[in-house]
C-alpha cells in the first residue's frame, strides 16, 4: 500500500505558516504552542507528535522565512554569490511577512533561554551556506583565517539596520555595495 504524503505535507505547511504568524506576533519569547494551535485551528496533539517541544518546531519553522527559497547562490564569483545573498536578504526583510518575523527575533533580554533558539536558527542557516565560502576559498577568493558566520553578519547587518531600524530604501546598488565592501574585507591581501 502507498501512502500519501501531500496530507502531511499540508498538514506541515499549515503548521509552519501558524508558527510564523505567531513569531511575528508574539516574537519567540512568547510563543506557546496550545495558543497558537488553538488560534489557528490546529489539532496541538498532532503538533507534540511531530515536534515534542516548542525549541524544535520555533528551529523547523526558522529554518524556512517566507520569501527565502533556501537556494545557495553557485556563480563562480564569491563577489556575485556576496550580491546574490545581500539581495535574498534584502527581498526577505522588507517583505511584510520578514519584516514582523525578524522583528520577532529581537532580544529584550540576553538572559531569557530562548536566546540559544535564536543562536541555533542563525548558525543554522549560516552553516547552510558555508558552502559559498569554502568554494571561494578554493578560488583563492578568501582569505584562509576568516569565519564565513562573520562574513554574513558583516553582509547582513547593514541590510538589517536599514529594514528594520532606519527604513531607508534598500536597492541592488546597495546590496551590490554592501557586496564589494565585504569581498574587499575578506579578499586576500
Amino acid at each position: 500500500m502507498t501512502r500519501d504524503h501531500s496530507g502531511a505535507d499540508d498538514d506541515r505547511d499549515r503548521v509552519i505558516a501558524a508558527v510564523h504568524d505567531e513569531l511575528a506576533r508574539w516574537g519567540i519569547d512568547r510563543f506557546d504552542v496550545g495558543a497558537m494551535a488553538h488560534r489557528h485551528g490546529l489539532d496541538v496533539e498532532a503538533i507534540r507528535r511531530r515536534w515534542p517541544d516548542p525549541e524544535s518546531l520555533v528551529l523547523d519553522a526558522l529554518a524556512e522565512r517566507p520569501g527565502d527559497d533556501g537556494a545557495v547562490p553557485d556563480t563562480g564569483s564569491l563577489r556575485t554569490d556576496l550580491f546574490h545573498l545581500a539581495g535574498r536578504m534584502a527581498a526577505i526583510v522588507t517583505s511584510e511577512a520578514g519584516r514582523k518575523l525578524h522583528g520577532g527575533h529581537l532580544i529584550g533580554d540576553v538572559h531569557v533561554a530562548s536566546v540559544e533558539i535564536r543562536r541555533s536558527a542563525w548558525r543554522s542557516r549560516a552553516a547552510d551556506l558555508g558552502v559559498v565560502f569554502e568554494r571561494a576559498r578554493q578560488r583563492g577568493e578568501m582569505a584562509e583565517d576568516i569565519d564565513h558566520f562573520t562574513v554574513l553578519e558583516l553582509l547582513f547587518a547593514p541590510i538589517n539596520m536599514r529594514a528594520l531600524y532606519t527604513g531607508e530604501p534598500i536597492d541592488d546598488r546597495y546590496c551590490r555595495t554592501i557586496a564589494d565592501l565585504v569581498y574587499r574585507a575578506v579578499s586576500p591581501a
